[in-house]
């Protein structure tokens, strides 16, 4: 099963990734290890082992039993008997040769051993002329230098050719070249789980040969249900990072440029583990014959301060605050996170409590970085001001809600969809009316998991389902009375699908996946319904909107104005009802020039 997928933006990651990057613990372990001339950390045993190899070599035990009942000398009869008759030959042949060697001369024993070797030339002789005509059935024939010189082999240093010389070089350069990311390249992160394995894959798709592959994975030790990706480390210098939310109260941040990832370059909450730290330091210490004489055995674990306590269904990385996360979690609260203050009591910045039940989605804004949405399982959807906690405006949705969407072109539209099908798009500078600009029934047939806005496409809006299908619509039209048409529904064939993503950096591609061990890719480049409706967009989009003076008054979106909104939508309203004395002339005198 994928449980969610992540795009990389084209050039944030390193084309040429590391395959390992030591952790802070490893760090600290090779410090100390220079710091007492340590060259192998297996040279710290402890002081038990030590004094049990002393007693060891010093303690001798003797075995007094009888011969048969010493279970370490026991041998059956059988044996026995047969050590006995091997000691009576090898004696009867020690003997026959004293003998022999007693009564025969000097120069005849050497008259006789030239007669046996005669002897023996003779028959290997007539040996190797019988051999000569059976063939060689051997598998692997032995080396010889000079029949190797005769047919062009050789050894390495005896004018070898290039293929018999040592390749370790080219392997080398083949390996970098397999790891080697080119400019060209799609990189999605997807959170996969098999049976009882979970893993964060890094898949390359090439646009230009179509080929889709696993460029590397990292093992998780639980079960993953949310990505983000981000740009900032817990050091603040920039990189490419994934932050993953499982079935775990913490929150994992990994290095993606990092090929054998074994540890996350931090985590956000979860189990506090800063007391086993020190206690693997100060036996490490105490085994060098630094310490105290008794080891600390860790004890049951606990959690970091502001820690979640359930599982973390969803995550949001911050474009504008690039070092802020929000996470929403089963335990019902809303979490802003520091990536940079990780390592410390501060990394939980904020606690909101604004709903009543699991919180699967949350969602920053684009532009405006303290603009946080959030949808839960208790029906609403929310608006959060992220500097003041308690400025919070909801709206009621037919279900729970499933996935959240901002328009990249309309920034003032926010979107939600819900278990029942139902998909509901708000003017945020409205919300506190409560009534959607339009709404859709996506999917009759089951519930909408995810949705997703083209970035390049104006209008472009993309829908997924349980009912393994992907929808396309078309946003563009819709006014105050017309909805989004469905121009193009698609079976993904990877089973029911419960996430979707277009690619940022391109506008034909989107990923999805679900209930399959496979991710799909749609490239729309060749899709003659998408083109057509869509097609002619991305050149000419700004000849289908208004001027970019009118565009930016009419979709400007103010934090403070939409948190305030009650006060301004009671302004519009009275000024509505009673139109100005100067507007009352003005309609007067165009209606005289008109008449006349």
């Amino acid at each position: 099963m994928i449980s969610s997928i992540e795009w990389v933006p084209a050039g944030v990651a390193d084309p040429s990734p590391k395959k390992y990057e030591f952790s802070q613990a490893e760090l600290d372990l090779i410090e100390m290890m220079e710091k007492h001339n340590v060259e192998d950390p297996t040279e710290i045993e402890p002081k038990e082992k030590k004094q049990n190899k002393k007693d060891k070599s010093k303690v001798v035990v003797e075995n007094n039993l009888p011969a048969d009942l010493r279970m370490d000398e026991y041998s059956s009869d059988e044996e026995d008997n047969e050590a006995m008759r091997g000691a009576a030959i090898g004696r009867l042949l020690v003997e026959s040769v004293e003998e022999f060697d007693e009564k025969e001369p000097k120069d005849d024993k050497i008259s006789v051993e030239s007669d046996d070797d005669s002897d023996d030339n003779s028959n290997e002789d007539s040996d190797d002329d019988d051999l000569e005509d059976v063939p060689d059935t051997r598998e692997y024939t032995p080396v010889s230098l000079e029949g190797l010189n005769s047919i062009g082999f050789s050894q390495v240093g005896t004018n070898a050719p290039a293929y018999m010389e040592d390749n370790s070089d080219d392997d080398d350069d083949s390996d970098a070249d397999n790891i080697q990311l080119r400019s060209s390249d799609a990189i999605v992160v997807v959170a996969k789980t098999e049976e009882e394995f979970a893993a964060l894959e890094v898949h390359v798709y090439e646009k230009l040969s179509g080929n889709l592959y696993v460029h590397h994975d990292i093992p998780l030790p639980a079960f993953p249900l949310c990505l983000s990706h981000g740009d900032i480390s817990p050091t603040g210098s920039a990189g490419n990072f994934c932050a993953v939310g499982t079935f775990g109260p913490g929150i994992e941040i990994w290095n993606l440029d990092v090929l054998n990832a074994l540890e996350p370059s931090c985590v956000l909450g979860g189990e506090d583990t800063s007391m086993a730290d020190e206690i693997m330091r100060h036996n490490m210490m105490n085994n060098a014959g630094q310490g105290h004489n008794n080891t600390i055995t860790p004890t049951g674990g606990s959690l970091k301060p502001g820690s979640h306590t359930d599982a973390v269904m969803s995550l949001s990385w911050n474009k504008v605050h690039r070092q802020v996360i929000a996470s929403g979690s089963a335990d019902c609260t809303v979490k802003l996170w520091d990536v940079t203050q990780a390592h410390s009591e501060k990394a939980n910045a904020t606690t909101l409590k604004h709903h009543k039940n699991k919180v699967q989605s949350v969602l920053w804004h684009p532009t405006e970085g303290s603009l946080l949405a959030t949808g839960s399982y208790d029906r609403t959807v929310a608006l959060v001001d992220a500097r003041s906690t308690e400025n919070v405006k909801t709206v009621k949705i037919p279900g729970d809600c499933e996935s959240l969407a901002w328009d990249p072109f309309n920034p003032q539209y926010l979107t939600a969809a819900s278990e029942d099908g139902t998909v509901m798009c708000w003017d945020v500078r409205k919300f506190s009316t409560k009534t959607p600009l339009w709404s859709i029934v996506a999917s009759e047939y089951g519930g909408v998991s995810d949705l997703s806005y083209n970035a390049h496409v104006p209008g472009m809006l993309a829908t997924s389902s349980v009912d393994k299908t992907v929808t396309i619509w078309d946003t563009m039209s819709n006014s105050s009375s017309q909805s989004p048409t469905a121009k193009m529904n698609k079976d993904m064939q990877v089973g029911k699908l419960f996430t979707l993503n277009f690619y940022p950096s391109s506008p034909w591609l989107m990923g999805c996946a679900g209930g399959s061990k496979e991710i799909a890719l749609w490239d729309m480049t060749e899709d003659n319904t998408i083109q057509k409706c869509f097609g002619d967009r991305i050149d000419h989009s700004l000849l289908t909107k208004k001027d970019d003076s009118e565009k930016a008054q009419e979709n400007e979106i103010s934090l403070d104005s939409i948190m305030n909104s009650n006060e301004v939508e009671k302004a519009a309203e009275k000024s509505k009802e009673k139109p100005s004395i100067s507007s009352k002339k003005k309609k007067k005198k165009k209606a005289h020039r008109a008449g006349r």
